[in-house]
């Protein structure tokens, strides 16, 4: 095919550029990537916004044009918006649509049928999507369980959805992979590296708590690299709340959010220095965690302050300090579900008019 584009495009440009994105597609697929990334290389291919539903799985994922990721977006108000079997697909595209649009929604949709279907029909995805399952009978999720030779203390894990070649099979739903893992050792081969969000709970409780991981995974970064964390819902209390009702978006938007990514840009440290400094009673015990000099976090403690306007261990200060923190945490992570750039088509014009 590579040849054929290389012809057509001396020839007919838009034919050209139409086997491009055919082609592009069928990489993808035969690479088994996950549903985000197609989904994200729609957004570079179209130059703008993107997202698809699929009821049959119960997944619905949008992107917008700055790579920030939704799993709640409302089909109903989408423009430019094409049903493919039961995969609904749109872009968020201002004004007219462009000539490949088409195309790339209908190679999109077909795309996401190749990949994610075989995977979903597992008898272990299956299994785990009746343990899940609220409305079946606690007879139906126990034999679930037996199938998943599952017994005692059960670690729920939810991971990224663009990590399911490195992790245990999982069902997919709200934009996460949900898996059921054996509690010894915990998140037993979710490798360190891969964002996951976990509780750990009874078997036949699972099916009223597997949200919990996928709350605990909206905040899986480690404050110290702006990497990705295991964090245990179980730990988090009331904190839980506030990550259910406030998203990435409304987060990056905090003007304090806004200064601490900033400072953290000038001084990487930053964010860890910050949650060590929340996590311990003294600038000492920060230290020692930082496997610094206490006269050295001191100043760099200082430093910071200066440039936030307060002072972060008065009683307002650490509330307006953890707060800050906490809704960076869901920002980055929100930002941390990237994949490979693709190359994007050469520019394309509006159609005459548009």
């Amino acid at each position: 095919m590579r040849d054929w584009i290389i012809k057509l495009t001396a020839i007919d440009d838009d034919a050209a550029s139409a086997l491009r994105v055919i082609e592009h597609f069928d990489t993808l697929v035969d690479e088994r990537v996950p549903a985000t990334a197609l989904l994200r290389a729609v957004t570079v291919l179209a130059d703008c916004g993107a997202g698809f539903h699929d009821p049959d799985r119960g997944l619905a994922i949008e992107v917008d044009e700055h790579g920030r990721t939704s799993s709640t977006p409302d089909v109903s108000t989408r423009p430019h918006l094409e049903q493919f079997g039961s995969i609904t697909v749109w872009l968020n595209r201002t004004g007219p649509p462009w000539p490949l649009d088409h195309l790339i929604l209908e190679r999109f949709a077909r795309s996401l049928q190749s990949v994610e279907q075989p995977r979903e029909r597992h008898p272990v995805v299956a299994a785990i999507r009746t343990v899940c399952d609220a409305d079946a009978s606690p007879a139906h999720r126990s034999a679930a369980l037996a199938t998943l030779g599952l017994t005692g203390p059960i670690v729920i894990a939810a991971t990224l959805p663009r990590d399911s070649r490195r992790t245990p099979i999982g069902m997919t739903t709200d934009g996460a992979r949900v898996h059921l893992l054996s509690g010894r050792p915990t998140l037993a081969g979710v490798p360190t590296d891969a964002a996951a969000g976990y509780t750990i709970t009874d078997g036949l409780l699972v099916c009223t708590r597997w949200q919990r991981a996928v709350t605990a995974l909206k905040i899986a970064v480690d404050p110290a690299t702006g990497g990705p964390a295991h964090v245990c819902h179980d730990d988090l209390g009331a904190v839980a709340d506030v990550i259910d009702n406030i998203d990435a978006t409304t987060a990056s938007r905090s003007a304090d959010v806004q200064v601490l990514e900033s400072l953290r840009l000038q001084r990487q440290w930053v964010t860890g220095l910050l949650d060590s400094i929340l996590s311990h009673s003294s600038v000492r015990e920060a230290a020692r965690r930082q496997n610094l000099h206490h006269s050295t976090l001191q100043q760099r403690l200082d430093w910071l302050q200066s440039r936030l306007g307060y002072t972060v261990l008065s009683p307002t200060g650490h509330a307006r300090a953890s707060t800050t923190l906490l809704l960076w945490r869901i920002s980055r992570a929100a930002q941390n579900r990237t994949t490979p750039a693709v190359d994007p088509l050469p520019e394309r014009r509006p159609p005459h008019g548009g």
